[in-house]
């Protein structure tokens, strides 16, 4: 009995030692396949990042020299004086041919931006700055304003309220909107594309991208946000990832994208599509004006600080009054929703019965600008866009070049002066600058009447010959 217990015993002992020995060998294959693991994910993300950062510059760069330089080609087409042709038929051709080209690069352009914008925010490398943002002219304007430009389809927008103020990425907002309504256009024939934001039950802020198109099959609607999906409609275009990075930024900032799967245009044989964005965000309320001294924040410089002092020592609010006109149509352009808050608000107590009017960027101002008639116009210079926009100086070389004769004043942090001046802006004011009104009243007079001998910090332009006189009615 005592030898069977103490071969038992070794038995066991063998047994367990090399248990141990075999879960110890385990253990050690186990560590290494994950270190061998995280090894080839640090790897996989840094060759990621290379190649993103290969796309983005020795790709994207080449890229939007050959947009820009097809740009410059189409303009000289298009411009008589500039290009003549045998006959019209050799330049119909030579355009269909320039929109074929340009079409190709937009979408290779569009192509690349989806495949980094997929990328960072699935390793969440792309950081989402919260801010409040006015829906209709930070977002929707801007928005339709591409559009307009891309598409002969009517594109609508609707904000109730019109001032509807939201905490939220405003870029990559847009980016969102603007991918889902790029994508309404390859599908659209008749009909309409639509961009609609409200408030919903709970108080939160909903955006709506609405089409007429033929609507999306029900077959893919399960795979609608998954990426490199097939494409939605049966003539196989899009690459199927730009519904993916809608998807990734809603995530990111915490809101939450859909297909409406009731939706109906209510145009016979084409049913569309309805996306729904909820930004989980309530209804944003912006400081009074009575909160803010400065707008845009910070101190004036003291010569300008001393300039408007000595101003209002030298004449009373009530005579700046009766020197400013009845009745002025201003347009206020720039990309902070918060400054353009305030100035409105400002100019509304300079004098109440003004027409102000805001976009944020310069591709809707020129939009505005071929709609209605301004008197006066504010031009930031750099305005933030989640695709390369126009330039405050640019804007205004632009509608120099349109013909438009309202008196601009160009604004910056920086000493953009005679950028300003020689793009053809009548003035230039430094940001920035106080909203006090009998200030604020004097700045305006100066600017409208340039040969007024009253000191104010905004540089007037020298050229007598870019003074448009402005008609007031």
């Amino acid at each position: 009995g005592g030898f069977a217990m103490l071969f038992a015993t070794m038995i066991l002992a063998i047994w367990f030692h090399t248990h141990m020995v075999r879960v110890a060998k385990l253990n050690q294959l186990r560590s290494e396949a994950e270190a061998e693991k995280s090894k080839h994910a640090r790897m996989q993300v840094a060759k990621e990042r290379h190649m993103n950062e290969f796309i983005s510059h020795e790709v994207r760069n080449p890229l939007s020299s050959a947009i820009s330089a097809l740009s410059f080609v189409s303009a000289t087409v298009n411009d008589p004086t500039e290009c003549k042709f045998e006959n019209e038929s050799t330049k119909t051709t030579l355009k269909y041919d320039l929109n074929v080209m340009d079409a190709s690069l937009q979408f290779i352009n569009e192509l690349l931006r989806n495949m980094l914008d997929i990328h960072r925010s699935a390793s969440k490398q792309i950081e989402i700055d919260l801010k409040p943002g006015d829906v209709l002219r930070d977002i929707l304007d801007p928005v339709a304003s591409i559009l307009f430009m891309r598409t002969s389809v009517k594109v609508q927008v609707e904000c109730n309220p019109r001032d509807l103020v939201v905490k939220t990425d405003r870029m990559r907002l847009k980016q969102i909107v603007l991918n889902l309504a790029a994508n309404a256009t390859k599908f659209v024939v008749k009909g309409f594309i639509r961009l609609r934001a409200c408030v919903v039950d709970d108080g939160t802020v909903e955006i709506n991208v609405e089409d007429s198109g033929p609507g999306i099959p029900l077959e893919k609607r399960h795979r609608l946000f998954a990426k490199f999906q097939e494409s939605l409609d049966s003539l196989n275009q899009g690459t199927g990832i730009g519904l993916a990075v809608c998807k990734n930024l809603s995530e990111l900032m915490g809101a939450d994208i859909w297909l409406d799967e009731n939706f109906d245009s209510g145009i016979e044989g084409c049913p569309g599509a309805r996306f729904v964005i909820r930004l989980n965000q309530p209804v944003e309320e912006l400081p009074q004006e009575e909160e803010v001294t400065l707008l845009n924040g910070g101190e004036m410089n003291g010569g300008a600080a001393a300039a408007a002092a000595a101003a209002v020592a030298e004449s009373s609010a009530e005579e700046e009054m009766d020197m400013l006109p009845e009745s002025l149509k201003i347009l206020f352009v720039d990309d902070d929703t918060v400054l353009r808050k305030m100035f409105c608000r400002s100019i509304k107590r300079v004098a109440p019965q003004w027409n102000v009017q805001e976009a944020s960027n310069g591709e809707t101002a020129l939009r505005l600008v071929e709609e209605q008639k301004f008197d006066l116009i504010f031009m930031d210079q750099y305005m933030a866009s989640i695709e390369k926009q126009l330039l405050g100086t640019e804007t205004v070389l632009a509608m120099r070049s349109r013909g438009v004769d309202s008196i601009i004043c160009g604004l910056s942090a920086n000493d953009m002066e005679a950028q300003f001046l020689e793009a053809g802006a009548n003035a230039f004011m430094f940001k920035p600058f106080h909203c006090e009104k009998s200030v604020l009243s004097r700045e305006i007079l100066c600017i409208l009447r340039p040969n007024n001998p009253t000191e104010s910090s905004a540089t007037m332009n020298g050229n007598k010959g870019l003074l448009a006189p402005v008609e007031f009615v």
